[in-house]
């Protein structure tokens, strides 16, 4: 497996235990961290698991290289700033939504970069 699927499967399991751990944190009574836990377990455990397995796998199937390893590094800080940033943001939403809202969009763009990449890297596929 690449690096570069390894940091997000690595990535993704650290969150699984985080995400796991504010559920029973949420079960003690600290409710405010619903939003939170729900994004890091579906950003953070879902979908770098699947960034991961993509980056490896969909390349194969494509008979082609991943389009852009640089990239595929960068998104991996995009996504991951963008995650924290809003799982630390979500609790203080009444007073603090302009800052959700930047980490809501740092955590979008690193989504539309995976989506990209992916495609990208699809489209040697395509050409034959």
């Amino acid at each position: 497996m690449s690096g570069i699927s390894l940091k997000f499967v690595k990535a993704s399991l650290f969150y699984l235990f985080i995400g796991t751990a504010m559920g029973l944190l949420i079960l003690l009574g600290y409710r405010e961290l619903t939003a939170s836990h729900v994004h890091l377990l579906l950003i953070g455990w879902v979908s770098m698991i699947i960034f991961g397995v993509g980056y490896h796998i969909i390349p194969i199937f494509a008979g082609a290289e991943l389009y852009s390893t640089k990239m595929a590094n960068i998104h991996f800080w995009v996504q991951n700033i963008g995650l924290v940033g809003l799982a630390a943001t979500l609790p203080f939403r009444p007073l603090a939504t302009d800052i959700v809202i930047i980490f809501g969009a740092i955590s979008f763009i690193g989504i539309f970069m995976f989506i990209y990449i992916i495609l990208r890297s699809l489209k040697p596929a395509e050409d034959e």
